[in-house]
């Protein structure tokens, strides 16, 4: 029996490889018929980095940069010299998981600008941004400043802006980062489809998960409505709604209306890179997972989108959660969701044995498939 194995990290606990190699461990141990084939998978959020440095082949650089809320800290980012291409992670310089508290009218994506950019001084001619797992709401302010985008008031350039400056930017010069991008294509593997603007947009979404409340949620979306028509008139890019934009706090969209950035389904793209349907192909049964399935599964995350693949391949689909919404019903695509917990335990508890867990679901999967 060939199963395809292809989890999501499980995020906080466990990283994607790991997770595809306790369940091979666990499926193998228990069913000497089982041959595992391991795709560890990302949909361009938190954790995709390796995935992708897995199927690129890319070496891994540190530099150091200006985290969220101004500290220092080492950030990776992929590069691969033949290609002369990078591949960068948001979330390593402007990550959520970088802030003990969340400030959306400080928060900044400056570091990944300076990530950006150090990729383009080392001769980058292609540069893939994986946007998920933001701290941020600045509509890429701060990461267009380290690229040398100035932000005018009445013509006097706003020194140092965060997203609590948005309502005083009247203009904007942009030649300067134009100039060091003119010979450098970037791409974004976005994590959700959701737009820049409205109710479905980056600050009714996202703005509260950054720390925005309901006050502050009108104001970011006036503000954020203004900058695109600002960069529309600049540019002539319409940004308001299009595919993708609200990517990481409206980050997407803006770097659409600057640079012109490719915009792509960071799932769709990393699953190519992966040779995942010709895998796919040769498979009795596929297995994926990460830490929580749920509705929002279906909307473009990782494992929804190896379900929907599977299943109108004829696949079985079998995902392993750490932890399953009420009514797993509400989840598509999905055969069966099994729980890997096997018991009472707290969250942290949870998170330190996923890889046991794991492991153990995968024997007592594979005494299972044993069976059919």
């Amino acid at each position: 029996m060939n199963i395809l194995v292809c989890p999501n990290s499980y995020k906080g606990a466990l990283d994607a490889a790991s997770a595809a190699k306790a369940i091979s461990a666990g499926l193998t141990a228990s069913n000497k018929n089982i041959k595992c084939t391991s795709i560890p998978i990302a949909d361009g959020g938190d954790g995709s980095l390796p995935v992708i440095a897995k199927y690129l082949h890319t070496e891994e650089c540190f530099w150091e940069v200006e985290g969220p809320l101004g500290k220092l800290v080492d950030a990776r980012f992929g590069w691969f010299e033949d290609g002369r291409f990078a591949v960068i992670e948001l979330a390593e310089a402007s990550g959520i998981r970088l802030v003990e508290e969340l400030d959306p009218w400080g928060a900044s994506s400056i570091g990944t600008g300076q990530l950006i950019k150090r990729a383009i001084q080392k001769g980058a001619t292609r540069i893939y941004l994986t946007i998920g797992g933001s701290a941020t709401v600045d509509g890429a302010l701060g990461l267009l400043h380290a690229l040398g985008v100035k932000f005018l008031e009445k013509g006097v350039e706003i020194e140092n802006p965060k997203p609590s400056d948005f309502q005083r930017i009247d203009d904007l010069d942009a030649d300067e980062a134009l100039e060091l991008l003119s010979y450098t294509k970037l791409t974004i593997l976005c994590d959700v489809t959701n737009p820049l603007l409205g109710d479905k947009g980056a600050v009714a979404i996202f703005g509260p998960q950054k720390g925005l409340k309901d006050k502050g949620v009108v104001w970011f979306e006036k503000s954020f409505k203004a900058f695109a028509n600002l960069i529309e008139t600049k540019f002539g890019r319409h940004i308001h709604d299009v595919k993708y934009g609200g990517a990481a706090g409206g980050i997407a969209a803006v770097l659409y209306g600057v640079f012109g950035a490719e915009l792509v389904h960071g799932g769709e793209q990393i699953l190519e890179w992966a040779n995942f349907n010709q895998h796919l192909s040769k498979a009795d049964v596929v297995i994926t997972g990460e830490g929580r399935i749920d509705s929002q599964t279906n909307f473009g995350k990782g494992p929804g989108l190896v379900a929907l693949k599977a299943k109108d391949a004829g696949k079985k689909v079998i995902g392993l959660s750490g932890a399953v919404a009420l009514n797993p019903d509400h989840v598509d695509f999905f055969d069966v969701i099994i729980p890997i917990t096997n018991g009472p335990c707290t969250l942290e508890e949870a998170m330190t044995s996923t890889s046991q867990n794991l492991e153990r679901s995968g024997r007592e999967l594979g005494k299972l498939l044993s069976l059919m």
